[in-house]
């Protein structure tokens, strides 16, 4: 029997964790979605989790989703796709995505398609 993906969402605003969370299980993946309140909680839980897709916001306290993409990413251990999500729409941090490591970006919004769609594009 094959085993269900997992997905981490890393983002300290809490109804964006569910709308996430809403989205991704309503698109019909079959996968165990977790989430971490910031980018350090994040890190920890990539190692123990491993996770299939890391969906990062850029915005949070401590370290920001660019920083955390970067260090998931130099984990040995860990193989994984990170989409960094953003409430912004800037070039720069499309820039700063690539630059952290990230495998995909999209801007947050109210039905997540972006995101869905980058996550699709993955598999």
């Amino acid at each position: 029997m094959k085993s269900k993906s997992r997905f981490l969402i890393v983002d300290d605003d809490d109804g964006d964790l569910t709308l996430m969370r809403n989205a991704i299980e309503g698109a019909g993946f079959d996968a165990d979605v977790y989430v971490a309140k910031n980018g350090e909680q994040g890190v920890e839980m990539v190692d123990d989790l491993k996770p299939v897709t890391v969906i990062v916001a850029t915005n949070m306290p401590g370290i920001n989703g660019f920083e955390t993409c970067s260090l998931m990413k130099s984990r040995d251990k860990v193989n994984i796709q990170v989409i960094i999500c953003t409430g912004v729409v800037d070039a720069v941090d499309a820039g700063k995505a690539r630059a952290s490591g990230a495998d995909g970006y999209c801007v947050k919004t109210s039905n997540y398609e972006a995101l869905i769609n980058e996550i699709k594009s993955m598999f």
